[in-house]
């Protein structure tokens, strides 16, 4: 099976949501808290993390508050003989956090977080000299509304 729901019992979703909340929380407190021994809640932990279902476990840290004050989304027109060798250079680059490939008019949306606007000109002027990038359009962030690593797990 390919990674799917399917895959996962009542308790592996209970375990997620314990530790998408608080990845710090100890295995004897989510074994209480869902009613199973201890070595259970270990093993199921380990299982998910073998399997690519917990990808890792990190601290969520607020980029304004560590100095990354702007952060602009990337909409990207690449060259189709380029792609996958653009895509390869923009996912090595620590200013950009995440990259979303679409159907549509554009082919990605690559989110950054830059310290001020002298660094985003340079990630924009680094960004158009990618081989096989054609176009881009920036948009910059205003407004944070809604941004969450936590997933409904029904």
């Amino acid at each position: 099976m390919g990674g799917g729901m399917e895959e996962l019992d009542e308790k592996d979703l209970a375990i997620l949501r314990l530790l998408q909340r608080d990845a710090r929380t100890p295995a004897s407190v989510i074994a209480q808290r869902i009613g199973v021994p201890e070595n259970t809640v270990r093993f199921r932990m380990r299982r998910l993390v073998e399997r690519g279902v917990i990808r890792g476990f990190v601290a969520l840290v607020d980029p304004r508050k560590v100095g990354l004050s702007v952060s602009a989304a990337f909409m990207i027109k690449l060259d189709p003989e380029r792609r996958e060798e653009a895509i390869n250079e923009l996912r090595g680059w620590e200013e950009i956090v995440n990259i979303y490939q679409f159907s549509g008019e554009y082919d990605l949306i690559a989110v950054a977080f830059v310290k001020g606007l002298a660094e985003l000109q340079s990630l924009i002027d680094k960004v158009k000299g990618v081989k096989g990038v054609r176009e881009t359009n920036v948009l910059v962030t205003t407004r944070v509304i809604k941004a969450q690593s936590v997933f409904s797990l029904q």
